[in-house]
């Protein structure tokens, strides 16, 4: 430590040992006499851990000692009547501190913390727990960081005034001579002091995230207990132990949790009417950044040269004192985010020659976990997940400073990566569109934020299923002008991906350009130099899993579970399974009904008027459905259904182009088939751009919705129909989208757990399809069934 700082702490700690003006660390006769000095002896030795003399000075630990009973007194307790004691309070003290932390994020923002609440501000609160003096200055609680013993000192002692104690003297109260002395205890370190709530913060339940601070001083009250001896007690004088099980009390006082949560009482009392051992209210104080500011900087530089395992305490420590605090937080944001990766390379197990290209390689590997099975990074282990934690610490360090504008370009980056990671990605395209305009085109640097942007705009289409977005174009786009300004293996394959993936999106999807970015992602994942584990990540993955058939014989590794969570087997070792459907029918014979489609048609019957026509217009290929105008009533349902497709989810996408005499009752999607007479359709009256959603129940077509769309120019439109879930509650509902935007959502509590899918066409006019693309959303299923909601 630098002699001038040194002074500037020495300083600092002499201002708090000594007291002011009128107290002294030994009390004098003003202060209460014989009282305030066995008072102090009592918390001098309970505070150094000098058990002997404590306990010759506690009750509890008097009255339970078998061998002192009536007329056996000895004048010392014996060595293990001594330990026994001090163990069991100490226990006492811990588990009356001990805060019941919440499940889930509450613990994970701080709640549980040392005292818990101290603040008069807070004594109304459900979670205000009473405290016994000794608590603020027993060991097991004010030197679990090995701070220094704190300085006590004694400020006031109440007249003697007669009490009641319970347990003194067999089973009924009696009445002794009682005092009460105040106690000063101040925690001289700022870094060890034991934590409590801030008296700024709330408590109540919400989302905020609170501040617990180190504890700078407090006033705890004894209570003194005279006229012993006359009970057959060695001593005449001893101190109440509150904490101890079974030893003497005064009747009607209550420790822990109060028994009537919320209500306010136990008002404070001025006068010193009643005598009790607690926290004297409102005497609490917090030790403040203005305070320390000296011990923060010494403490930074020195920290500066641990490794980041054994510095990490210290910054948690020094952000207690100062939550914002740009460079203790720039260090463990870098710190968090490390571990954060590393936690990525043990879980995908992953490997390279060079540490920078394993790096990106980890990068790579959360970017497709947020993308897609996202429980790697949630904590949903056995207990603790460090992933978990070195996330929300990086994302909540790096948004500190970024707020200072104090981050750098590569933690902006960052930042904006992790709060995708966090499952928000329009934020993380606003801080990688602010960022991309600080950095130089045509710079590496530039590439990458690209790159950063390009995943953002594909987790936001993939997660709200909008596959048909102009962000799914956008974000390839801006990955392949990454690409190109990328020249490391490692960086390129990071852009190139997110072609892959938006390949596995697009609707229609094109396999051959699939295939060939895929082709791209094997020749730079063959220009990294010892790389293992991530070509298994990239094939096997949620993504693109059901299109590559490389991906069949890979086992992807599978963390620890607990029992609690749903099993993850299936995405571990992923079951042949058929999820996605298309068809352009260019494999299928001219005026023929399309194979392994059956057509339901109502009122006629029958399959006649389907059949496979060309169209120069069609928007995908030569070929296309046809319904020709042979039904001549205006009532006229006709229904083409895929007959070996049953789901629950669904999510259809189908381009229609209207009739050629502009009439037509509509034309779309078909889904939750069950026969003829029961099912559900969207469907678009291309002529006046309204969309109707009809439930048909035995028969009965009842309209569920109706909505006016925006057409886009052109004779071919997309209609897209999704059976979403909440939340995988039995919360469903039918998304509509026509032509890219969403028109409609139709609750659908009454739509079968299952059926067929298909066009369908109503009136007399002829209608057209193409593309027809089915996806099964398993990941809307509800995790039990039947539902638990």
């Amino acid at each position: 430590m630098k002699p001038f700082r040194l002074i500037v702490w020495m300083i600092l700690v002499w201002g708090l040992l000594v007291p002011p003006s009128g107290q002294a660390s030994q009390p004098r006769a003003g202060q209460g006499g014989d009282a305030s000095r066995f008072v102090f002896q009592y918390a001098t030795a309970l505070a150094n851990e000098n058990a002997e003399a404590w306990a010759m000075a506690d009750l509890g630990c008097l009255s339970r000692d078998e061998s002192l009973s009536p007329g056996s007194r000895r004048a010392r307790l014996s060595p293990e009547s001594v330990r026994r004691c001090w163990d069991d309070t100490l226990k006492a003290h811990r588990d009356m501190v001990a805060q019941q932390t919440g499940s889930g994020g509450s613990s994970a923002v701080g709640r549980g913390v040392g005292f818990g609440l101290l603040h008069n501000r807070h004594r109304s609160t459900e979670n205000w727990k009473e405290y016994p003096p000794a608590v603020f200055l027993s060991p097991a609680i004010v030197r679990q960081e090995g701070g220094p013993v704190p300085a006590v000192t004694v400020v006031h002692a109440s007249p003697i005034q007669s009490i009641a104690l319970a347990g003194l003297a067999g089973s009924e109260a009696v009445t002794v001579r009682g005092q009460a002395v105040d106690v000063k205890v101040v925690y001289t370190d700022p870094l060890s002091a034991p934590l409590a709530l801030r008296p700024e913060e709330i408590w109540w339940v919400n989302g905020a995230q609170r501040r617990f601070g180190p504890v700078r001083e407090v006033i705890a009250r004894f209570v003194l207990v005279s006229g012993l001896r006359k009970y057959g007690f060695p001593v005449d004088q001893a101190v109440l132990n509150e904490a101890l099980s079974g030893a003497p009390r005064i009747p009607t006082t209550y420790y822990g949790l109060r028994p009537d949560a919320g209500r306010r009482f136990d008002h404070p009392d001025p006068d010193h009417r009643l005598i009790k051992g607690e926290l004297i209210p409102g005497s609490a104080r917090w030790w403040e950044r203005t305070d320390v500011e000296p011990l923060v900087r010494e403490t930074l530089d020195r920290v500066v040269r641990l490794s980041h395992t054994e510095r990490r305490p210290w910054l948690t420590k020094l952000l207690l004192l100062d939550p914002l605090h740009a460079e203790t937080h720039a260090l463990r944001g870098d710190d968090a985010y490390q571990v954060f990766l590393k936690q990525g390379m043990t879980k995908g197990r992953l490997a390279a020659d060079e540490p920078e290209a394993l790096e990106r390689m980890s990068e790579l590997y959360w970017s497709i976990q947020a993308q897609t099975w996202r429980q790697e990074m949630t904590a949903v282990s056995d207990e603790h997940e460090p992933a978990a934690e070195a996330l929300y610490q990086a994302l909540a360090s790096y948004d500190t400073i970024g707020r200072q504008d104090r981050a750098t370009s590569v933690q902006r980056r960052r930042l904006g990566a992790l709060t995708r990671w966090n499952n928000d990605p329009t934020e993380a395209v606003l801080i990688h569109e602010r960022l991309l305009k600080d950095v130089a085109p045509g710079t590496v640097e530039y590439g990458r934020v690209l790159a950063e942007l390009a995943w953002d705009r594909l987790q936001w289409a993939s997660w709200e299923r909008r596959y048909d977005h102009p962000w799914l174009q956008q974000a390839n786009r801006e990955a392949e002008e990454a690409a190109r300004l990328l020249q490391q293996p490692y960086d390129r394959l990071y852009a190139v991906y997110v072609q892959v993936a938006v390949e596995s999106l697009l609707v229609p999807r094109n396999p051959e350009r699939f295939h060939d970015r895929l082709r791209r992602v094997k020749q730079d994942l063959d220009s990294i130099p010892g790389v293992k584990g991530l070509p298994e990540q990239l094939l096997a993955n949620d993504l693109v899993k059901a299109l590559s058939p490389e991906a069949a014989a890979i086992v992807l590794p599978s963390s620890p579970r607990s029992p609690e969570v749903l099993d993850v087997a299936i995405h571990a070792k992923p079951p042949k399974q058929d999820i996605v459907w298309q068809w352009n029918f260019d494999q299928d014979r001219l005026g023929s009904v399309p194979s392994g489609f059956v057509g339901l048609n109502h009122p006629d019957g029958g399959t006649a008027g389907w059949e496979v026509t060309t169209d120069g217009e069609s928007p995908s290929s030569a070929r296309q459905i046809i319904r020709s105008a042979a039904c001549a009533k205006p009532a006229c349902v006709r229904l083409l259904v895929a007959e070996s497709i049953r789901t629950t989810y669904p999510d259809v996408t189908v381009q229609i182009k209207a009739s050629r005499d502009g009439g037509g009752g509509g034309t779309g999607v078909a889904l939750a088939v069950r026969d003829a007479d029961n099912y559900y359709s969207v469907t678009l009256q291309a002529s006046t751009g309204i969309v109707t959603t009809r439930q048909v129940l035995n028969g009965t077509s009842t309209i569920l919705g109706q909505v006016t769309a925006r057409l886009a120019a052109g004779p071919w439109h997309t209609i897209r129909v999704q059976r979403i879930n909440f939340l995988h509650l039995d919360k469903g509902r039918l998304a509509v989208y026509v032509d890219g935007a969403q028109v409609a959502a139709v609750e659908d509590v009454v739509l079968p757990q299952e059926g067929q899918v298909g066009m369908i066409a109503l009136g007399s006019s002829e209608a057209y399809f193409d593309g027809l693309h089915v996806l099964d959303l398993v990941s809307n299923r509800t995790f039990s069934k039947p539902a638990a909601y």
